[in-house]
């Protein structure tokens, strides 16, 4: 970007071309250029100053501007759109601006492009939403202090960060295992205080196995007036399960379809898996050491933040 020049520089030229001496006189004179001294002497008698227009700034905004509804409806419907693929769409509709343009527009309005927070599109579909907003209305009447939240998820012995320092232009390498590894589920009850009630399957979980987590697990640990919250899963509903549940003076209800953030185990396994991922275990009984280690990680403050995110507000 060229130096801007003063002001009153521009006032001295101007007044010396006034006073008689020609545009290259008084540029020699004052050590500018002759094309500047023409510009600064055609501004003043055009509008009667020589201010400097404002620099940097987007030369095409009021282009851009002009189609700001039609490009906001582009991101609301398509929220994925790329900047060369709005650019097209703008030279469809006669409007040929750089993608530094569009840029900025967005920019203005705090408009960025971000990783997308993905939900599944069943939510949309009428019946569902029915039940997941039967389920937002009826959050206040439950009582955090009764709730456990139990579900299970997967872990591996090849597990590791994703992430890692190197220099810059080198790749960040690390050893994983690709050609054999094991696979466990972790099933565990989150409560407003803590992680419990858990149980480490080799395999995957199916009816016989839930039913057998929840009556040598689960069970011992609930108190009469527990209310146990789980996914309406084929394995959840084998015979049994709220039979055994009921005897021990709890009871049961299933989350609406799609709606993992009403639950907030999610957010415990998510930091779960982290902490396996830092351990990197490369053995099952290894995995096993690990999973037990990070269940005491769970902060009766931590677990309260869970369930405030999801919904269920501790007095």
């Amino acid at each position: 970007m060229p130096r801007i020049l003063s002001n009153d520089l521009r006032l001295r030229v101007v007044e010396a071309v006034e006073a008689g001496a020609s545009r290259r006189q008084a540029a020699a004179r004052f050590g500018v250029g002759v094309s500047s001294a023409i510009r600064w002497m055609q501004a003043w008698r055009e509008r009667g100053d020589v201010a400097a227009k404002p620099q940097g700034g987007d030369r095409h905004s009021h282009r851009i501007e002009a189609q700001a509804s039609f490009l906001l409806r582009q991101i609301e419907r398509t929220p994925d759109v790329t900047l060369a693929e709005l650019q097209a769409k703008l030279r469809a509709r006669g409007v040929a601006v750089g993608i530094g343009t569009v840029w900025r527009f967005f920019e203005r309005r705090g408009i960025s492009f971000k990783k997308k927070t993905a939900h599944a599109a069943e939510q949309s579909r009428p019946d569902v939403e029915r039940r997941r907003w039967a389920w937002f209305e009826s959050q206040p009447d439950l009582d955090p202090e009764r709730l456990v939240f139990i579900d299970e998820t997967g872990a591996t012995t090849k597990m590791a960060r994703l992430r890692g320092r190197s220099k810059r232009g080198e790749r960040c390498r690390a050893a994983i295992p690709h050609g054999h590894w094991k696979t466990i589920t972790f099933t565990g009850a989150l409560r407003l205080r803590g992680l419990s009630a858990p149980m480490v399957l080799d395999g995957p979980m199916d009816g016989l196995a839930f039913r057998a987590y929840v009556e040598q697990v689960l069970v011992p640990t609930l108190k009469p007036g527990d209310v146990v919250i789980m996914d309406n899963l084929p394995a959840h509903r084998v015979s049994g399960v709220r039979e055994a549940i009921e005897a021990a003076g709890a009871s049961r209800l299933f989350l609406p379809p799609y709606s993992p953030e009403f639950n907030p185990i999610e957010q415990a396994f998510a930091k779960l898996k982290a902490l396996l991922r830092k351990t990197a275990a490369r053995t099952v009984d290894a995995l096993w050491d690990a999973i037990v280690d990070a269940i005491d990680r769970f902060t009766p403050d931590e677990c309260a933040s869970y369930f405030r995110n999801s919904g269920y507000e501790p007095e």
